[in-house]
């Protein structure tokens, strides 16, 4: 297994993973250019997008930001947040989730980060498990909304 970053050269394979995700079933690689919206998104300083690559195909991501906090408590260092963490179906309970959470980890130290924040489903206990095992705990109860 090999986690990287993904990237303006490396992105096609990632829309191949996210293609197999939405539909469940693997297409023929596909090499489209990258747009300009898309290389634009990737060359955001506080997004990093990692992949699990196993056989020559992406088999899980996580997407992490890093959130700058000001003021005093934080004394300049903001939280790293696991915006999404998948790994496909037939990959899971093999390490992949867990050597992608790992990244999380590196980039709160790589960027002296004061933490590490995510939201998971209640009704997805398998999630909860994983990060229980990660080293989370819960801190209150919350509500996820968007707009």
């Amino acid at each position: 297994m090999i986690i990287e970053k993904v990237d303006v050269n490396n992105y096609s394979l990632f829309e191949d993973m996210i293609y197999w995700r939405e539909n469940g079933i693997e297409r023929t690689p596909a090499s489209a250019p990258v747009s300009e919206l898309m290389k634009n998104e990737l060359s955001n300083p506080n997004l990093y997008i990692y992949a699990a690559l196993e056989d020559g195909r992406y088999v899980g991501w996580i997407s992490l930001v890093y959130i700058p906090k000001v003021g005093q408590r934080w004394n300049g260092h903001g939280h790293i947040y696991v915006d999404e963490l998948w790994v496909e179906p037939g990959f899971r309970g093999k390490g992949f989730a867990k050597a992608l959470m790992k990244k999380a980890d590196d980039l709160k130290s790589e960027l002296n980060a004061t933490g590490i924040r995510l939201y998971v489903n209640v009704n997805n206990p398998t999630a909860m498990k994983l990060y229980e095992h990660c080293g989370f705990h819960e801190d209150g109860n919350t509500y996820f909304m968007e707009k």
